[in-house]
């Protein structure tokens, strides 16, 4: 008996020992133990252990996380060679992804073949044609922005948040692109949807990670388990995020009329009518309503970020936030609001944007790429299935890209004659690649006109005694968000 409990016992070693062998040729990196794989010391984040990672092994390494086979990228030249690389593009089947697009590989942002060819295809199309190809829209941007303003100067002279609202006008701006309607900041129905919007960003940073490294737990395990960890919290934001894009596409159905394609989704529904008939059409009503949820989430969540770091940090570089709205001022007469067409006269403010996006780094390991068939990398033989992270921060914190990494400086982005730096090497913020973000130009177009008309009228500060803390919020480790800090909101004499 004692022997035949020996014996499974050493079976069972050496069965762990075997499924748990790094393949050969794999980067250097960290293995750990099997089932478990390796994880951060404890008090380290994952960005934090990256970048000890980073300087132990180099710009490529290897990191087992659970069942999962993960290789880290570092520096841009390696990012912009595998990001261009076809077998590099998927995505893969993690569990937060999935669970966004109803466990089927449709939509924008976690598709892959032709459903992510075709979805991208049509995404951009559409952005074009529809959105800044579109005189409308840019109104809609414009009336946006001198809404912001007036919402804004309601929370003049004493510490605030920055207000809410701009969130709501961001997603006016996608709302009017993708369905053609508008909502009043006050209207329940828009706070109850940016609500969601918002939850669901917090919620996926969350302990969801776990069914993402080790996917063999999401069948087995107990639905009391899921609370207490709030996978079913995250899991029944995404399900309302559905239903409330589902039933704007149910009333765009009923409406719909070919000749008259006023949105996105109607123009949607016009491409799946057309190809209804083939059987090989990526077009559905599911992959729409994912697409329409890809885009709101990408576009307003990461927009506001980006927007409320730049409020922030101009709050405490007053001098900065004051050159700015001196430029402004020699570019735009003070009665009308700044517009698409003042851009190129506002190089320093394109300048700071850039580098707040550069020293803030939103996401800072990037969205996760997939390997879709062994390939090789440096040398290296990244086996199908592993899963690729780009770090970003090794980019954005390059010394031999920037003069002055650690240190917020605008002037990374101009030469020395004052001139914009039209690109800007290892500077990615939207991603590199194909899979690189489809509304890069929307979003930079919102930040530009939104940014704008508050400068212009309004000033923002530090309240009296205090000072503006930069530090990003702890509580949210994916995304680098800044903590509740609150300002003072003043307007411009």
């Amino acid at each position: 008996m004692i022997a035949l409990a020996v014996l499974v016992i050493l079976s069972m070693i050496l069965l762990l020992t075997w499924t748990n062998r790094k393949p050969k040729g794999l980067p250097p990196g960290i293995w750990g133990w099997p089932i478990i794989g390796a994880t951060a010391p404890s008090g380290l984040t994952v960005n934090e252990y990256v970048k000890v990672l980073h300087k132990k092994y180099g710009n490529i390494f290897t990191w087992k996380m659970g069942s999962r086979t993960m290789v880290f990228l570092n520096g841009y030249p390696l990012i912009k060679q595998a990001f261009n690389n076809p077998s590099l593009q998927d995505r893969p089947d993690f569990f937060t992804f999935d669970v966004f697009s109803g466990f089927k590989k449709v939509g924008i942002a976690n598709s892959n073949g032709k459903f992510w060819q075709n979805g991208r295809r049509f995404a951009l199309r559409q952005l074009k044609d529809l959105g800044l190809g579109k005189s409308t829209l840019l109104d809609a941007m414009e009336y946006e922005a001198a809404s912001l303003v007036k919402d804004f100067q309601k929370h003049v002279g004493n510490p605030t948040l920055v207000p809410y609202s701009m969130n709501v006008a961001i997603l006016n701006v996608i709302w009017r692109l993708i369905a053609d309607v508008r909502y009043d900041v006050e209207d329940e129905e828009i706070q109850e949807f940016e609500r969601l919007i918002t939850s669901a960003f917090e919620e996926i940073q969350g302990y969801n990670i776990v069914f993402d490294m080790f996917p063999y737990l999401v069948p087995i395990t107990p639905i009391f388990i899921r609370k207490k960890l709030g996978i079913e919290s995250m899991v029944e934001k995404f399900d309302e995020i559905r239903d409330f894009v589902l039933r704007v596409v149910d009333e765009h159905v009923a409406k719909f009329d070919n000749n008259n394609l006023k949105d996105y989704i109607d123009v949607y529904l016009s491409e799946m009518e057309a190809h209804k008939d083939d059987p090989n059409s990526t077009f559905s009503r599911h992959d729409l309503w994912v697409q329409v949820a890809d885009i709101f989430t990408a576009a307003t969540e990461t927009t506001a970020t980006s927007l409320r770091w730049t409020i922030l940090f101009l709050a405490k570089y007053t001098d900065i936030q004051k050159r700015l709205q001196e430029e402004i001022d020699a570019a735009v007469p003070r009665d009308r609001l700044p517009t698409l067409q003042d851009k190129h006269k506002m190089p320093y403010l394109e300048a700071v944007v850039n580098e707040v996006q550069r020293f803030v780094t939103l996401v800072p390991l990037g969205v996760t790429h997939f390997c879709a068939e062994d390939t090789e990398l440096e040398g290296y033989k990244i086996p199908k299935g592993t899963v690729i992270m780009p770090n970003f921060e090794s980019c954005h914190f390059d010394p031999n890209y920037w003069e002055k990494p650690n240190e917020f400086y605008p002037e990374h982005f101009l030469d020395e004659n004052g001139k914009p730096l039209t690109k800007k090497d290892s500077f990615i913020p939207f991603s590199i690649g194909r899979r690189m973000c489809p509304g890069e130009n929307l979003a930079r177009t919102n930040i530009f006109l939104f940014l704008t008309a508050l400068l212009q009228n309004l000033e923002f500060s530090a309240p009296e005694g205090e000072e503006i803390n930069l530090e990003k919020d702890v509580e949210k480790p994916l995304f680098h968000t800044p903590r509740d800090v609150k300002i003072v909101i003043s307007n411009r004499k």
